[in-house]
């Protein structure tokens, strides 16, 4: 990966990246990756729960809130090709990254640009809601928005509510589409494995084989690796936050300093 130029990254953190509360001397950062249809704002509740010593970072994709006359981007490559250099500013403290759902395939592709580029290594990944790369399987048939609405209201991806209020509908249906079509188009024949230390994420009454979709996580990285069920379903984050959040401070003391990569 080509190292961006300090103004055209600094262009692509104002546009791609939200600090609801920006701290003058973090220790370290914490980059949070939204699902599909997700807004960055979604994890501004989460400032609350953080030490006072850890910045976070939100990740708005375009389409969306003040990104809405952006055109979408439908892969995951494609988003993470712009916000791994839009994290380079950042990347003089410690970046830890999460993602949720589609938000995690994302972050495992920024991990991996990340520690292919000139930069450190990512200090960890927690990914959440979200079998492994190695897991998924190229599509089979042409994804038309029909096939795609559908399966976003078969997997429980998204609040059933946008699909029946028109003008919700209307505001949040294509952003949606696009990244149902990000996550479902998704494959990579020979997942990279990561040195950075990996923690996945889940709730039990989520569909498929959570425990071994959480475990098989473990599989792309040469550092430590662990795996979380909560009570409930994909969206158990929203009732469990307080639990997920402090699981993952934890985590990030323990991991402190990013693994030796290139500096």
């Amino acid at each position: 990966m080509t190292a961006p130029s300090t103004s055209d990254t600094t262009g692509a953190s104002t546009r791609w990246l939200r600090r609801p509360r920006p701290r003058q001397d973090p220790s370290a950062r914490l980059v949070c990756l939204p699902h599909a249809g997700g807004t960055a704002s979604a994890y501004s509740p989460w400032i609350a729960r953080l030490p006072a010593r850890v910045e976070l970072i939100g990740v708005q994709y375009p389409g969306r809130q003040d990104r809405l006359a952006e055109p979408l981007m439908s892969s995951v490559t494609q988003i993470a090709d712009a916000v791994a250099p839009a994290l380079a500013p950042y990347a003089d403290r410690p970046l830890f990254l999460f993602g949720h759902s589609m938000g995690s395939l994302v972050a495992y592709e920024v991990a991996v640009r990340m520690e292919a580029g000139q930069g450190p290594d990512p200090a960890g990944l927690f990914v959440s809601g979200q079998f492994a790369p190695q897991r998924s399987a190229p599509p089979k048939e042409a994804l038309d928005n029909a096939t795609v609405e559908a399966e976003a209201r078969q997997s429980g991806w998204t609040d059933p509510a946008v699909f029946e209020h028109p003008e919700l509908r209307e505001l949040v249906l294509p952003a949606l589409l696009a990244d149902v079509r990000a996550s479902l188009t998704y494959h990579r024949d020979e997942p990279v494995r990561l040195r950075s230390p990996i923690a996945a994420y889940g709730g039990q009454g989520d569909s498929g084989d959570v425990s071994g979709d959480l475990a098989a996580w473990g599989e792309l990285t040469s550092g430590s690796a662990v795996w979380r069920a909560f009570d409930g379903d994909h969206f158990y984050l929203r009732a469990r936050e307080a639990d997920l959040v402090a699981d993952i401070v934890s985590r990030m003391s323990d991991w402190g300093e990013p693994p030796v990569g290139h500096h």
